[in-house]
């Protein structure tokens, strides 16, 4: 029965990774035509003595993509001016419940034009009177209608400046398009240069998922970065063990009683001790998890990523190693098992730990899915939070409805999450059944509370095109490979040789067929191939609306920055100068 759940696992997983990648395939078929899919990014751009950067692009793509070449938007240091425009901030949303963080670009020129347009309209000279403090509650009263004139006026004379001096601030970098995907696509995989530095070339991201901060950034800004992200991580992982500490003192009361020794003639009533070691361990860890997605990807923000799906899909990989480590292992291993640090040194042993501590966490994880599942997937239908977030703004803020934003698609705090369920569900099938029940109502649960909200909630920021799927994966192989370790361990405990004798090839057949899949279906979810491109652009050949999508791709990728910027309704030729320059 066991083996057979094995190969039953193996053959769900390549039919799932083949069954997503078709669906990629057609959904590419099925889209229209995106300015991404025509579009490379190059890096490390020589520019000549006495040329620009516009020049050396144009002259260089002219000459060895003459036949496929459109045209080019080159990149500017535009980090002053983009703090001048954009409150750039990484905010816990209360529409996810602090599972979600979204990268919000507030234009403060078109805060205060909203502002001012409404309280004209209103006409109501007793509310024209306010603080200009924080949230209208403190600094000095003024006029609101002069005051938001002064202030929109201060902010587009300080951009139109700085947009000026902008024009002339190149940047090694720069959206090169072409007349069809296939030749986009060949720019991206062929070297473009006899320098490996220069010319770089990857693929562009849609014009709304554009990351442009950290274009201007030089490259050891980038790798300072990094580094520093990779310690932080560290640094969070390690802070974390201490909630956990906390729950595994809750889950064992006769530790907590010598912790605490006031609190025995409260501990020897049943309820409380039920409550205490059945439902308050996981309730801690799940509130002190809420706060992991929104450090994760305020970290992967500054990490160097030029597009916000990358800086997603990056905080979703750092949470998920993190949920594994911190809620799985680290509370399997928190007993006598966490100090013996010379477990870790001697890998023999590790299957014998893994079999003795997992099956004694099976009542501590069915809890886990009960308050962490089942809890905050029903709260994700009813919202409570972000109603209440919306009452007091509007009610302390002055925002209306008109300011309220879409949310967008959690990815990265939901993927780890269904990706650790699946952990315990496939880890746990064996030792402990009765967890299963609970995993199925909360996949179940799930499916029709995400629908909902996919549907009727939501509104994407960008196209994922099942790009996220390889780590989902990726989480199932580890699984499978973990349950084959406990599973040897499980028998040696039982002094059952020749059952652990067979199970040890298992781990090494599942890391064979991981690596089938990775040269089978991976590459589709890097790029699409050669014979979809081609079929597609033929396609387009025929569709009249393609001159015009041509012509809106030449000014597809202008910095949002550059953008003219006239509420006043003053002229004095600097639009058109802008115009030119993006």
């Amino acid at each position: 029965m066991w083996s057979s759940k094995c190969i039953w696992d193996i053959q769900y997983n390549l039919q799932e990774y083949d069954y997503i990648s078709s669906k990629r395939i057609t959904c590419f078929y099925a889209s229209k035509p995106q300015p991404h899919q025509f579009t490379v990014l190059v890096r490390g751009i020589p520019v000549s003595l006495g040329s620009s950067v516009t020049e050396s692009v144009e002259s260089f793509f002219t000459e060895y993509h003459s036949s496929t070449y459109l045209s080019h938007s080159v990149v500017r240091q535009t980090g002053k001016l983009q703090r001048l425009l954009w409150q750039e901030t990484v905010i816990a949303s209360l529409s996810y419940e602090f599972t979600n963080v979204v990268m919000i670009s507030q234009s403060d020129a078109d805060k205060w034009y909203r502002r001012l347009v409404k309280l004209k309209a209103k006409n109501l000279p007793h509310k024209r009177s306010g603080r200009d403090g924080f949230l209208g509650l403190f600094g000095r009263k003024v006029d609101l209608l002069d005051h938001y004139e002064k202030k929109l006026q201060d902010i587009e004379d300080n951009v139109r400046m700085e947009q000026s001096s902008v024009v002339e601030k190149e940047v090694p970098a720069a959206f090169v398009s072409f007349k069809s995907r296939y030749g986009a696509a060949a720019a991206v995989h062929i070297e473009q240069g006899v320098n490996p530095t220069e010319w770089v070339t990857e693929p562009a991201p849609e014009p709304n998922d554009v990351h442009w901060p950290f274009f201007s950034a030089s490259f050891l800004k980038r790798w300072i970065c990094k580094i520093i992200v990779f310690i932080a991580c560290i640094v969070l992982t390690v802070l974390f063990l201490i909630p956990v500490v906390i729950v595994q003192g809750l889950t064992n009361l006769d530790q907590l009683e010598t912790w605490f020794p006031f609190l025995s003639s409260l501990l020897s009533i049943t309820f409380v001790s039920e409550v205490i070691t059945g439902y308050l361990p996981s309730l801690i860890l799940q509130l002190f998890q809420r706060i992991v997605p929104p450090i994760m990807m305020m970290l992967s923000s500054v990490q160097g990523h030029n597009a916000l799906s990358q800086i997603q899909k990056s905080a979703c990989f750092k949470f998920l190693l993190f949920t594994i480590w911190n809620v799985f292992f680290a509370n399997v291993l928190s007993g006598s098992a966490l100090y013996q640090v010379n477990v870790f040194l001697e890998p023999k042993e590790i299957p014998l730990v893994l079999a003795e501590a997992v099956p004694s966490q099976a009542s501590f994880f069915i809890a886990y899915v009960v308050t962490s599942g089942w809890t905050s997937t029903a709260s994700e239908l009813f919202r409570l939070f972000p109603l209440i977030s919306i009452f007091m703004k509007k009610k302390f803020a002055g925002k209306d409805d008109d300011d309220f934003e879409v949310p967008s698609v959690p990815y990265h705090g939901q993927i780890p999450k269904i990706a650790l369920f699946g952990l315990l569900g496939v880890t746990y099938f064996f030792l402990a059944p009765l967890i299963l029940p609970f995993l199925l109502v909360y996949y179940c649960l799930g499916y029709i509370v995400f629908c909902n909200q996919l549907l009727n909630v939501y509104a994407p920021k960008f196209e994922t095109g099942g790009t996220f799927w390889p780590i989902v994966h990726g989480s199932m192989i580890f699984s499978l490979v973990l349950m084959h370790i406990i599973a040897i361990g499980i028998f040696g405990l039982k002094e059952l040789p020749l059952a652990s004798i067979f199970c040890v090839p298992l781990p090494f057949l599942t890391l064979l067929f991981h690596d089938y899949c990775q040269k089978r279906f991976l590459p589709i979810f890097k790029a699409y191939p050669a014979e979809c491109l081609v079929k597609k652009d033929h396609d387009d050949q025929n569709d009249p609306s393609m001159p015009e999508f041509l012509d809106k791709l030449v000014t597809a990728y202008r910095d949002p920055a550059l953008k003219p910027i006239n509420y006043s309704g003053r002229s004095d030729g600097h639009d058109s100068l802008l115009q030119h320059a993006a």
